[in-house]
């Protein structure tokens, strides 16, 4: 199954993961332990590709099996897209029920939002100027109840009724009483009041809920949407530095890919073989919707747009491209813009990661027609519980004439920008962390007993990792799951150094991890490396919140932890419990032998953004110490 990305190809391998690592070892159910002893190990081919525009390969046609839920067929591009409104970042959002059609032929059903009946409105924020925000949950019942999982940490019967939220500035840089810990939330008629510092450069961000354990159900019920952070140059005016579109031609794309039920509601099972009310370890739509609205068309004309690109879902990874191959630019990702336009056909990214990207349609023709494709392949493991593959994503109809607008030719170093990337510093420290998959008998699930895990240890560890502010490290992530990952680090900044094949069979069977879940597994990798180190794509040169580590991998990440002084606060402050707020109860323990909720909360998470990895268990704590 062979993926492709400018600046380099990965190829997805099989794996058979020895039959002696314990009760605890890699088998997803039957299906899986199947599939993986079946196919064994194969090894990559990791043939680069030249930095250069790519033809996009060809789209296979969707399948679809009895093992799968599927939405009644819907005629794409018959609804327009909606674009959020934008408001400045204060004041108070209201987490809020409401009823939302996601397509002209689907029946309107009950969702969930911020302020609006699905998703939120574009928060608009300023550099160095602080926005004091509040949050209230006002959200009712929950809009996905009978799919909570009671098995899982912190989660009760009463999330069904009275659900917990508590919201997240994905990639903002702010206090920990601010960031949205998920030990810390508010259930029905509670408000959470958030002060974002906003001390960091124009960023496309985001916000979404946070809750432990309901995290995956809460986003998938519209707890979403995008924040913008604006600074002296990325202004948001149209005599911005950077030359870069506004106002109707800087347009927020929230794809998210979703399953519906015949009544308009929301399908997140994705297999029929799993029982309802369990976390499967993915959700993976056979429709792709963006801000809301079901395969969309959008009316363009003939100038340059700026498109603010959030893969939003809660799984799902996506090559972007367009279906006539035309290139387009990408200027920025997670934390920023690059120092200059990268030109492409192709840019990935998986959940949770932005591209700030530009799209030229000036040489087109008006009632021309063409689409935003998703162009990527099931990784080996989503093949074997054979998730669907998702292809159209949306329409773009160019008709009239718009304002001319070149592309820039720099967006830093020159007179008048903001300064160059700076080169990747020397880190103090390696640190090897392991991305697994595990048996999870204790939770006393009997047909689909899995969970995902960081180093062998649950959330709930004692054994937390402890960084010093002002620092760079790196981390070697060591993927040895046939999934790839989405690793998202609160507070910290990321930039990719490279990323490597690995042969997991071989690091598994030399490095047996431990029979019991809470003892710490992350033996050094490089032994067990093939073939070329490869850098990351050129789009991804930036600063960035999440990395994708692909499957039976090693990718290697400088993770720079911002400075008290940067910061403007102690992050590593004793988290206090406002009025209101409820803590996670010590049930939460599932028998793993660790220690009960902590006398005090201190720090952020890292995390999976795979949302159903992260809700169990692939999710751990920090402590950054000025």
């Amino acid at each position: 199954m062979i993926r492709r990305e400018v600046g380099y190809e990965m190829a997805s391998r099989n794996q058979l993961y020895s039959s002696t690592a314990s009760r605890r070892g890699f088998l997803f159910g039957a299906v899986g332990a199947l599939a993986l002893g079946a196919t064994g190990f194969a090894q990559a081919d990791t043939t680069p590709f030249p930095p250069a525009l790519l033809p996009l390969p060809p789209l296979p046609p969707p399948t679809y099996t009895p093992l799968n839920y599927h939405s009644p067929p819907l005629e794409p591009f018959v609804d327009a897209l909606p674009i959020p409104e934008t408001r400045p970042a204060a004041g108070e959002l209201v987490s809020m029920s409401g009823m939302h059609r996601y397509h002209r032929d689907l029946p309107e059903t009950r969702t969930w939002g911020y302020s609006r009946p699905l998703l939120g409105p574009i928060l608009e924020g300023h550099r160095d100027r602080p926005a004091h925000i509040t949050f209230r949950n006002d959200l009712g019942a929950h809009v996905l109840a009978p799919h909570v999982d009671v098995t899982m940490h912190a989660t009760t019967e009463l999330d069904r009724t009275d659900p917990r939220a508590t919201v997240h500035l994905h990639g903002g840089v702010n206090a920990p009483d601010s960031d949205g810990h998920p030990m810390i939330s508010w259930r029905n008629g509670g408000s959470q009041r958030n002060v974002y510092s906003n001390r960091q450069e124009a960023a496309t961000l985001w916000y979404h809920d946070h809750a432990m354990g309901i995290t995956r159900l809460n986003v998938q019920a519209g707890l979403a949407g995008l924040y913008y952070l604006r600074d002296e140059y990325d202004t948001g005016t149209a005599d911005n530095p950077l030359g870069l579109p506004t106002g109707e031609f800087e347009i927020p794309l929230i794809v998210q890919d979703r399953t519906f039920n015949p009544d308009g509601s929301l399908q997140p099972m994705v297999g029929t073989y799993i029982p309802q009310g369990y976390n499967q370890s993915g959700q993976f739509g056979d429709v792709a919707c963006v801000n809301g609205v079901a395969w969309p068309n959008l009316d363009v004309r003939r100038t340059l747009y700026r498109f603010r690109l959030l893969n939003g879902s809660n799984s799902r990874t996506y090559g972007f491209g367009l279906s006539n191959g035309m290139p387009f630019w990408v200027i920025g990702n997670d934390l920023g813009l690059l120092d200059a336009p990268v030109p492409t056909a192709l840019v990935r990214l998986g959940p949770g990661e932005r591209a700030d990207i530009l799209v030229d349609f000036s040489g087109l023709r008006d009632g021309e027609q063409f689409e935003l494709i998703n162009t990527e392949l099931n990784d080996f493991g989503n093949a074997v519980f054979m998730v669907p593959e998702l292809r159209p994503i949306m329409r773009f109809t160019v008709g009239g004439e718009g304002p001319p607008a070149p592309v820039p030719a720099v967006l830093r170093g020159g007179p008048g920008l903001p300064d160059p990337l700076p080169p990747l510093s020397d880190p103090i420290r390696t640190r090897t962390m392991t991305l697994m998959g595990l048996n999870d008998s204790d939770r006393g699930a009997a047909n689909f007993p899995t969970m995902m895990a960081i180093n062998n240890l649950p959330f709930r560890t004692d054994d937390i990792e402890v960084a010093e502010a002002g620092t760079v490290e790196r981390w070697d992530i060591v993927n040895v799951t046939p999934f790839d990952h989405p690793i998202h680090v609160h507070l910290a900044r990321q930039r990719i150094g490279s990323r490597q094949t690995i042969l997991s069979s071989a690091y598994w069977a030399t490095h047996p991890p431990p029979a019991r879940l809470g003892v710490r597994w992350n033996p050094p990798v490089d032994r067990f490396t093939l073939g070329p180190d490869l850098p990351p794509a050129p789009w991804e040169a930036g600063w960035k919140d999440t990395v994708h580590c692909p499957a039976d991998s090693v990718t290697r990440v400088y993770v720079y932890w911002p400075s008290v002084d940067e910061l403007g606060f102690d992050p590593d402050q004793v988290l206090r419990i406002p009025a209101g707020a409820e803590m996670v109860s010590p049930h939460a323990d599932m028998g793993h032998g660790v220690a009960d909720v902590p006398p005090e909360i201190r720090g952020y998470v890292w995390h999976c953004h795979n949302l159903d990895h992260e809700d169990h268990d692939m999710m751990q704590r920090i402590r950054v110490t000025g």
